[in-house]
């Protein structure tokens, strides 16, 4: 096992292994929280960006255009769920999400990330389905 290094986590120093030190940093933690709505929106804006251009190609085209968009931003998603699940992983046996102390409140933004990603893959097919549904041609 790696021996426990002195890592400086959300500001304050804990003993933390250098796989703690990486996934349980404030890129990762943020990673995780807002790689759903950020993939959410940029679906959303190049969806309505899309219509246009691809009704100009033909109906097939656009909806295929538009879907491949959609499981892109569900891809991205899922990458920031796989972080914060990561991030929880190495934050589990060290207490719970209610305190003050660095290593709850990356526990705390890891449960948050994973919750913020489960929420945005849902809104993301809410999203899709009138595709699948309606043409958007017309």
């Amino acid at each position: 096992m790696a021996a426990d290094v002195r890592g400086d986590l959300l500001g304050a120093a804990t003993d933390l292994s250098p796989a703690q030190v990486r996934w349980l940093s404030p890129l990762m933690l943020w990673t995780g929280i807002l790689a759903g709505p950020v993939a959410w929106a940029a679906d959303l804006t190049a969806s309505y960006a899309l219509v246009k251009p691809a009704c100009a190609r033909g109906s097939s085209t656009a909806v295929m255009l538009m879907t491949l968009m959609t499981l892109l931003a569900l891809a991205v998603i899922a990458a920031g769920g796989l972080v914060s699940w990561t991030s929880l992983r190495y934050s589990t046996a060290r207490g719970g999400t209610d305190g003050g102390r660095p290593i709850e409140r990356a526990r705390f933004m890891a449960v948050l990330g994973l919750t913020s990603s489960a929420f945005f893959v849902i809104a993301t097919i809410a999203l899709d389905i009138p595709r699948w549904v309606l043409d958007a041609c017309y």
